[in-house]
C-alpha cells in the first residue's frame, strides 16, 4: 500500500474510521443514522425527484435513440444483437411512448436476414404512419440490410468514411452432405410431391436450386425497387448503383443514396429540427432489463478470460477451438426463413 501511496496510484492510505470522518465532510452527518448522509441504490434508482436523480424518467419531450450494432438475425436476439423481432419490438417501444418526438436508428451492420431486415423496415413505417419523423444515422459500416433498414429514413446521416450501399442480395442454403459422408453417415428420404423438403444431408436439388435463384432475384427487384421509392430515384438508377457495389460515405451522398454527411450528434440534431424542438432530451431505447442485470451485463462485458498458466502448445489449441465455436457461432446467425440474404462479406470488420 505504501509502494502505490509512493508511486501516484492511490491518493492517501486510511482506516475505516479516517474514510468515515472523510466521508462525513464530503457529505454531512446524519443525524439519525449515526453517519454520513447516504443513499442505497435502490432508493436512488426510484428516487421520483427528476432534479435529484437524474435516472429518474424524464416528463420531457425525448429524441429516442434506437441501436442496430451486428449482423441483423431473424427472430429476438439479446442486447447487443439486430434481431429482427427485437428490434423492431424497440422502434414500437419508442413509438409508443408519448413522449417521443423523433426517432434517431444508429446504424453498424453490414446487413444478414433479408426476412429480418424488412420487419425492422416495416416498424419504421409504422413510425412514420403516425407522424414521427426518423433519422437513420450511419455510424462505421451501414451495407446490405443495414442499408434495408436505413432507407425509408425520413433523412440519412452517414460519415464520410462510412461503408454503405451493397444494395444486392444472395441466397444461401448450407449443407452437410460431403461433411457427414467423411464420417461415414448418409441420408435417403421420399417426397410425395415435385419438390422436396429441404434436407442437410442430402444437398439440394434443381429444383430446389431454381426456387431459390428466382426468390433471390425477386428479393433483390424487391430491394431496389423500395429504394428507389423511398429516395425519389427510378429502378434503373437504384440498380445502377446497387448490384452489391459498397460506397463510402461521400461517394453515397455524390450518388443519391444519403441525405447528408455528419456524426451521431448531427442526426440528433436534424431530428429536433424535424420534430421542431429546442427543449428535450435523447433517451437510447434498450431492451427492458433491471439494475441487476445491467450491472451484471456490464461487468460481463468487460470481463475476458486470460490463460497464463498454460504452455505455447495449449494456447495455440485454445485459440483454434475459440475461432472454431466463433465460426460456428456466426453461421448459425444465417437462420433467414427463406435463406435470403443482404449481406456485405466485405463490409465485416476482422475479428
Amino acid at each position: 500500500a505504501q509502494m502505490a501511496l509512493d508511486t501516484n496510484l492511490v491518493d492517501a492510505l486510511k482506516t475505516r474510521t479516517e474514510i468515515r470522518n472523510e466521508l462525513i465532510n464530503l457529505s454531512g452527518y446524519d443525524e439519525d443514522a449515526k453517519t454520513f448522509r447516504n443513499i442505497g441504490f435502490s432508493s436512488y434508482i426510484t428516487e421520483p425527484d427528476e432534479d435529484l436523480n437524474p435516472l429518474a424518467e424524464s416528463k420531457k419531450d425525448q429524441i429516442a435513440v434506437v441501436v442496430a450494432r451486428g449482423q441483423i438475425v431473424n427472430g429476438t436476439q439479446r442486447a447487443g444483437m439486430i434481431g429482427g423481432d427485437s428490434t423492431a419490438a424497440l422502434l414500437r417501444k419508442a413509438g409508443e411512448d408519448e413522449r417521443t418526438k423523433a426517432v434517431v436508428l444508429r446504424i453498424d451492420s453490414p446487413g444478414g436476414s433479408g426476412f429480418a431486415s424488412e420487419i425492422i423496415r416495416q416498424e419504421i413505417l409504422q413510425l412514420k404512419e403516425k407522424g414521427i419523423p426518423v433519422i437513420a444515422s450511419m455510424s462505421s459500416v451501414a451495407a446490405s440490410g443495414g442499408y434495408w433498414i436505413a432507407a425509408e429514413a425520413d433523412e440519412i446521416w452517414a460519415a464520410p468514411t462510412t461503408i454503405t450501399g451493397s444494395i444486392g442480395v444472395f441466397g444461401l442454403v448450407m449443407t452437410l452432405e460431403d461433411s457427414a459422408a467423411a464420417i461415414g453417415v448418409h441420408s435417403d428420404s421420399v417426397s410425395t410431391t415435385e419438390i422436396e423438403s429441404l434436407n442437410t444431408l442430402e444437398g439440394i436439388s434443381d429444383s430446389q436450386a431454381r426456387i431459390l435463384q428466382r426468390s433471390t432475384e425477386n428479393f433483390y427487384q424487391f430491394f431496389i425497387t423500395m429504394v428507389a421509392e423511398a429516395r425519389n430515384m427510378t429502378p434503373e438508377a437504384v440498380d445502377g448503383v446497387a448490384q452489391g457495389r459498397i460506397w463510402t460515405g461521400r461517394q453515397a451522398l455524390e450518388r443519391g443514396l444519403v441525405d447528408n454527411l455528419g456524426d451521431f450528434d448531427d442526426a440528433i440534431q436534424a431530428a429536433a429540427k424535424r420534430a421542431d424542438l429546442n427543449d428535450y432530451t435523447v433517451n437510447t431505447i434498450t431492451q427492458d432489463l433491471s439494475p441487476q442485470q445491467q450491472f451484471f451485463a456490464n461487468l460481463m462485458g468487460q470481463t475476458s478470460l486470460s490463460w497464463p498458466f498454460v504452455s505455447n502448445e495449449q494456447n495455440w489449441l485454445i485459440r483454434n477451438v475459440r475461432h472454431v465455436v466463433s465460426e460456428s457461432q456466426a453461421l448459425q446467425n444465417f437462420n433467414d426463413p427463406k435463406n435470403i440474404y443482404t449481406y456485405c462479406a466485405l463490409c465485416v470488420q476482422p475479428r
